[in-house]
Parts: structure tokens; C-alpha cells; sequence
């Protein structure tokens, strides 16, 4: 049976709501459980199955609060205590909506890094053109990128594909045209890398909009402009699903037309798609959104217990 540490404080949504998202996640897999971090008193009511467990750990990580003593232990946090169940083999898996930068630097402290990996990179499936879907990476943990991280991101990217049942992914790197010439000598010096590297499926450099047509499998990026793109297209993303419901709203579609725009909508609803996996640590960590509701962080925990099904940490360690 798989574990996984849910951290129910740090987002914006209730932990109340969290916890339904959790325990709507694995519903149906009776060989997942889950352990509650958060105030126990508040939870143990909704969590009445014997499966899943709560730990008292109410005080939530601030923003305001020291990194140092953060990851000495001396400031108690529900985030710190459901990594740190990782780390002792507690739990095989964590998932928070708290913030991005602490759960990182936590989980290096904690959890550790996979042999030949240097830093974290955060990769997220997105929805493309005609049902494919691709991976982006990296989303913010690494502002700034050299040649070789960007190579190290790309294998481990690969490896997320592959796991996602892409036998052969493509990869390509984020850029502002497809021309050898364009882009920054960083982007460049990775492009040159990839090409000599013959267990990578380079695909050139492609554009931010070509990212959801017939792109890559894998888009490669430095985590500031991967987090542009991402928050880019999760706005636009947003503005299309408020113009569909506006338009189902409206009179002079047929029943017919109202679910297909129902279901375009659906498919681009960020929360339906919300949770972030942390690459190259020794275990499974997934970030899920601070604004993510009962749907969303259903949307974060699947992801963790997918991973754990598909053995991602090692598939990303074997690419490595």
C-alpha cells in the first residue's frame, strides 16, 4: 500500500476542503491511504476510515518565517512535518498547497536529491491541440538555468513522459523562434547539448504558441520563463472558459452544442489539471496550487499516486 502525506494548510481553500479533495482522490483505490497534517481536532471527524490517518501538526508555514530555522526543525510547520514523513519512510509521497520555494528547500533538506541531479524542476502536464497532452518544465524553482541544468531538466522530463506511457518523447526548448540563431546563448549552448546527446529526442527550439499545437512531448525552459508561459496560458485559459459560460448562458444553442462547449471548457479548467511534481528529488512531491479547491486538490493527490504507481523517482534516476 502507498502512503501520502497531505498537507491541509498553507492555500487558500479551507483545509476542510482539502481533505474531501484528498479522500475524493482515492476513493476508488482501496491501496492508497492517506495522513492528514493540520489541526487533528478539526479533522479527525471528517476522516473516519481507518485506512487514512491525522497528525496533529496545526501550525501553518508563513511566508514571513525564517528558511534557516525552517529547515532546522525549529519552527514547527504541517508542510515540514508531512515532508519530513517522507524522508523517515512514513509516507511515500507529499502533497501541498503551501508555499512553492519552502517545499522545495524542504524537500532538498529532507528527502535529498537523486544521484546526478543538481536542483528540483517543477514539470506539469498540460492539455494541447486534438486531446494530446505535453510536459513543461521548469515552472519556478530555478529562476535562472545554465546549458548543462537545461540538459539535466530535458532527461528528466523525458523520463516523466515515458512514464506517462510516451515511448519515445520529443523534446524541445522553449524559445522566441524556431531559428538556430534566435534566443539566448544559455538556450543555445543547451540546444547544442541535446543534439550531441543521443538518449534524448531533440526536437529543435519551438514557440510558446506552438506548445499546444503539434509541439514536443516535452517543452524545456529556465524556471522564470517556464512560469510566464504557464501563467500565461492558464489566463488565457480562463478568459476562454469565461466566454464558454457565458455562451452556454446564453439562448440559441442546441443541447448538442452546449456539451461540446462544456467539455472544451472542461478540458482547459485549470483546476482540472492542478498539481506540479518537484523532479529530481528521491521521492514523490507534488505542489498543488495555493488557490486549488475541492476539485483541484483531488486533481494534486492524483498526480502523487500516479507517480508512486508508475515509479517515476526511479525512472527519472535510471535517465539520470
Amino acid at each position: 500500500m502507498h502512503r501520502i502525506a497531505v498537507d491541509t494548510l498553507g492555500g487558500d481553500a479551507p483545509p476542510a476542503m482539502l481533505v474531501a479533495g484528498a479522500l475524493d482522490a482515492v476513493a476508488g483505490e482501496p491501496s492508497v491511504a492517506l495522513t492528514f497534517f493540520g489541526a487533528a481536532p478539526t479533522l479527525a471527524a471528517q476522516v473516519a476510515s481507518p485506512r487514512h490517518e491525522v497528525v496533529d501538526a496545526p501550525r501553518q508555514l508563513l511566508l514571513e518565517d525564517p528558511l534557516r530555522a525552517t529547515l532546522r526543525g525549529a519552527l514547527d510547520s504541517s508542510m515540514r512535518a508531512a515532508v519530513a514523513a517522507v524522508a523517515a519512510g512514513d509516507a511515500d509521497a507529499v502533497v501541498s498547497p503551501g508555499s512553492t520555494g519552502a517545499l522545495m528547500a524542504l524537500s532538498r533538506h529532507l528527502i535529498g536529491m537523486l544521484p546526478g541531479a543538481t536542483r528540483p524542476a517543477i514539470v506539469k502536464a498540460l492539455a494541447g491541440e486534438g486531446g494530446r497532452s505535453f510536459r513543461l518544465l521548469d515552472l519556478g524553482a530555478n529562476i535562472g538555468a545554465g546549458p548543462a541544468q537545461l540538459h539535466e531538466f530535458a532527461r528528466m522530463g523525458a523520463a516523466a513522459a515515458k512514464g506517462a506511457g510516451v515511448a519515445a518523447p520529443a523534446v524541445g526548448l522553449l524559445n522566441i523562434g524556431s531559428e538556430l540563431h534566435k534566443g539566448p546563448a544559455t538556450v543555445r549552448s543547451a540546444a547544442a547539448l541535446l543534439t550531441a546527446d543521443a538518449a534524448v529526442d531533440y526536437a529543435g527550439f519551438v514557440e510558446p504558441d506552438g506548445m499546444f499545437a503539434a509541439g514536443p512531448d516535452v517543452v524545456v525552459a529556465d524556471g522564470f520563463a517556464g512560469n510566464i508561459a504557464l501563467k500565461t496560458a492558464e489566463g488565457a485559459a480562463r478568459l476562454a472558459c469565461r466566454t464558454l459560460t457565458r455562451a452556454l448562458r446564453g439562448g440559441g444553442l442546441d443541447e448538442g452544442q452546449r456539451c461540446r462547449l462544456q467539455q472544451a471548457c472542461d478540458a482547459y479548467d485549470p483546476q482540472g489539471h492542478n498539481g506540479a511534481l518537484l523532479l529530481g528529488l528521491a521521492g514523490v512531491v507534488v505542489k498543488s496550487h495555493g488557490k486549488a479547491d475541492r476539485r483541484g486538490f483531488a486533481s494534486a493527490v492524483r498526480q502523487a499516486s500516479s507517480a508512486l504507481a508508475k515509479r517515476l523517482v526511479a525512472r527519472v534516476s535510471d535517465q539520470l
